[in-house]
């Protein structure tokens, strides 16, 4: 008799274990489905305004007829940014992006005093982005594509625009359905004193 309950202690136990089981696979796949419906959703226009950082760099100016080599040194400068997103499905999206970032830029010449300036870029930009959910709450996400900057460093005489390929990435942590925080590194193949940029900035689904 003792044995019987000991045996029906354990089946229970045994049933309990795989109901609990099962119950926590379906809440793992139901948790899973939901991202993935997330993540293929399709038709959200967003947009993205942020702030952002210049890391400075330093680039060779060829020298001119009359004039010797210079080198621009670029410092950290700040600016603001804002992006106009469609996603496509499947995790994609198209943006176009705007910036504009001021910062000081140093010119220094061979046999003379360095001398120091301030710079504007205005940059704008076309991007195919991919997101992809983590979980429920975080997206990682890259970028490429292509971007025009136009330079102005009017103390050097300086106006100019020039064009190439950018790339960016970056975390986005969503807050619910419609808003989320986001940071982002990109870079590019524009050579300049600006060098690449930090972003930080909100992102609101409509």
């Amino acid at each position: 008799m003792k044995l019987g309950k000991i045996v029906l202690s354990m089946m229970l136990l045994l049933s309990s274990s795989v109901m609990s089981a099962e119950q926590e696979n379906e809440s793992v796949d139901a948790s899973r489905a939901h991202i993935e419906a997330k993540h293929h959703e399709e038709g959200d226009f967003y947009m993205v305004p942020k702030l952002l950082l210049t890391l400075g760099d330093t680039y060779t100016e060829e020298a001119k007829e009359g004039e010797a080599e210079a080198k621009l040194e670029g410092d950290v400068g700040g600016g603001v940014g804002l992006d106009l997103g469609y996603r496509v499905g499947y995790g994609f999206a198209v943006e176009f992006d705007f910036a504009y970032a001021h910062t000081n830029v140093t010119k220094h010449v061979e046999s003379e005093e360095a001398i120091s300036a301030g710079a504007d870029y205005y940059s704008y930009g076309l991007d195919l982005i991919y997101g992809y959910h983590v979980n429920e709450t975080f997206v990682t996400f890259a970028k490429v594509g292509w971007e025009i900057e136009q330079e102005r460093i009017s103390d050097f005489d300086i106006s100019g625009t020039n064009n190439g390929f950018a790339y960016a990435v970056g975390l986005e942590y969503g807050l619910n359905e419609h808003w989320a925080v986001l940071g982002e590194y990109e870079g590019s193949l524009i050579d300049g004193p600006r060098g690449n940029s930090v972003f930080v900035g909100t992102s609101y689904t409509f």
